[in-house]
């Protein structure tokens, strides 16, 4: 088992309000708004059910606030009340002792047909067609980023977004790609999250007796039979031009099953890494580089360890 515990933290009031605090912030920030369940699930997880959600609910408060006063929009409180879900089944998975990789696929799942159905709901309601309700949204989006350059708050042009172009087009190339992307997304924010709060609790909590770490998240495997399903969409990607939405259907499978196959290739990583005893700063680069930078690698490695079984070749227990 590996031997790197963390000096059990404080519980202060602080230290509460500081992870609150942290997760308005990630929030804010875009790009680093899918680590926002992790300090809630900690609190929750640290502190407590009624101080975790309690802490939740304030966040939450304070992001409807900064809608209705300073942005004047409230996708900032809606994106927060979801990771704010996210967050609640990540802790009480770790808190009951659910199965993590069942508890990841089961709420992706869920939240993916949540998504599909209020969709197909919306559409039905206002009588649009997909492709003109997403043209409407599009437009509105184009204006108010005319409107914000013409007012000196956007300093690119539409062009250098590479929006300079007719909504339509816009909304097709959309519909194309953001399936795929949602469903890469919405898995990959759940696993993340699980896995740090997971280690976090076995580092943070070693005197207590925990049934799944993140290291039942890293020994993940896809079915064989996934490898299949990467050969028939790669060949609807290369040569599905000739069939309606066979490009597009093919390239939407394949982000789907890589986020998959991303998961069990950063397992490996991580075995490669312990294997040459990689540690400390380089470590952690290294990982950050592959992730950030080349995911679809990782992708690749998981692939291949179907058939090879890199993990059961790399596996040593040393500290990670």
């Amino acid at each position: 088992m590996s031997t790197e515990i963390l000096q059990p933290p404080r519980l202060s009031l602080s230290r509460l309000l500081l992870l609150g605090a942290s997760s308005v912030v990630l929030c804010l920030s875009y790009l680093m708004a899918l680590f926002t369940p992790f300090p809630l699930a900690m609190a929750t997880v640290m502190y407590g059910r009624v101080k975790g959600y309690a802490l939740g609910l304030a966040g939450f408060s304070v992001c409807l606030l900064l809608g209705a006063f300073f942005f004047k929009d409230y996708t900032l409180a809606a994106s927060y009340l979801i990771l704010l879900t996210i967050s609640t089944i990540v802790s009480e998975s770790s808190l009951r002792s659910w199965r993590p990789v069942r508890t990841v696929v089961v709420t992706g799942v869920v939240f993916l047909g949540l998504v599909v159905a209020i969709g197909a709901g919306y559409l039905h309601d206002q009588n649009l067609t997909l492709h003109s309700a997403v043209t409407k949204e599009v437009t509105l989006v184009l204006e108010r980023l005319t409107e914000a350059r013409t007012q000196g708050m956007l300093s690119q042009d539409l062009s250098d977004l590479g929006l300079n172009r007719p909504a339509g087009e816009i909304a097709q190339e959309m519909i194309e790609t953001l399936p795929g992307y949602l469903f890469a997304g919405t898995f990959f924010i759940l696993w993340v999250n699980m896995y740090l709060v997971l280690k976090g609790r076995r580092l943070l909590q070693p005197e207590q007796d925990h049934s799944y770490d993140e290291r039942t998240l890293l020994d993940f495997k896809v079915p064989f039979a996934g490898a299949y399903l990467v050969a028939v969409s790669l060949a609807l990607a290369v040569w599905g031009d000739k069939i309606p939405w066979g490009t597009v259907a093919g390239l939407t499978v394949l982000r789907a099953v890589g986020v998959f196959y991303f998961f069990q290739g950063f397992g490996v990583s991580l075995s490669f890494l312990n294997h040459f005893n990689v540690v400390g700063f380089f470590r952690t680069l290294a990982i950050m580089v592959v992730v950030f930078f080349a995911p679809w690698l990782l992708a690749v490695v998981g692939l291949f360890d179907t058939f090879f079984d890199f993990n059961h070749k790399f596996k040593k227990q040393v500290s990670n």
